[in-house]
């Protein structure tokens, strides 16, 4: 039986399309706007980050709208979210390169890894969008769909803009101002990945105020339990009880610890 959940992608093609909408919205989105308003005072703390985290993460909203399955769990979310962030980090750098006077070394070690961590933030946040797409395909089955609600995206990708944010200010007072920004993210991306359990769907993630509570107290978000539908069919004359995967919806045996698909556990 073929399901219908979504349709597959070679390896590799998810970060080659997660990278490639990193790079493209620098060059098309990101750069032409923020030159755009450099008259405006203070761009780059406030409004850069507002612009720069939703473009960068293009790639990934095309791959969470039309194959879900590949961002459905913590991981995946990271992954690809580190891929856009480097793609665009990769670009503006080459365009900070042709400006006189820039320390090319220094922002080779520092927004970079930047990028990646408050984009892989972001990432986490669109695995919620995906498994609200997977819910919706398994509805045309008759399935019930869960508890999505869109601040479990939103709060992600705030805490994204901030972190941003707080890095573009601090980097107003020299390379030491960025290498404390730089540090302050890396101490909210390990505490999130440790505060967000293992299998994102069964979360509920609160505003990001309490989300950044929970994160520096390493609280595990509260867990709403999910197990797989189970469906009885008839093989050879004998009864086979199979189930549907909590992560991507595809028909797996009802023991089954974990999807051969996605890698979602199912307890």
């Amino acid at each position: 039986m073929t399901s219908r959940i979504s349709p597959a992608l070679s390896p590799l093609v998810p970060e080659i399309v997660a990278l490639l909408g990193g790079i493209v919205s620098a060059v098309i989105i990101v750069l032409p706007l923020n030159t755009f308003l450099e008259f405006i005072s203070a761009e780059s703390i406030f409004l850069a980050p507002i612009i720069e985290e939703p473009c960068k993460a293009v790639g990934i909203i095309f791959l969470a709208s039309r194959y879900p399955h590949v961002i459905s769990t913590k991981k995946h979310g990271l992954i690809l979210g580190g891929f856009a962030g480097l793609g665009f980090a990769f670009t503006e750098n080459l365009f900070y390169a042709t400006i006189p006077g820039t320390n090319v070394v220094a922002r080779a070690l520092l927004p970079v890894p930047m990028h990646i961590m408050s984009s892989g933030i972001a990432g986490l946040g669109l695995v919620y969008f995906a498994q609200r797409r997977i819910e919706l395909r398994r509805s045309e089955l008759g399935r019930n769909s869960s508890n999505f609600k869109l601040r479990m995206v939103g709060s992600l990708l705030t805490i994204a803009m901030l972190l941003h944010g707080q890095y573009n200010f601090l980097s107003y007072f020299g390379d030491a101002g960025s290498l404390l920004g730089l540090v302050i993210a890396v101490f909210v991306y390990y505490r999130l990945s440790k505060s967000l359990p293992e299998n994102l769907i069964t979360s509920i993630v609160p505003g990001p105020v309490k989300l950044l509570r929970s994160t520096v107290q390493v609280k595990v978000l509260r867990e709403v339990v999910s197990t797989p539908k189970v469906l009885t069919l008839a093989v050879n004359g004998k009864e086979r009880s199979t189930g549907y995967c909590i992560g991507c919806g595809r028909q797996i045996s009802q023991s089954a610890l974990f999807c051969d698909e996605c890698g979602a556990p199912q307890q």
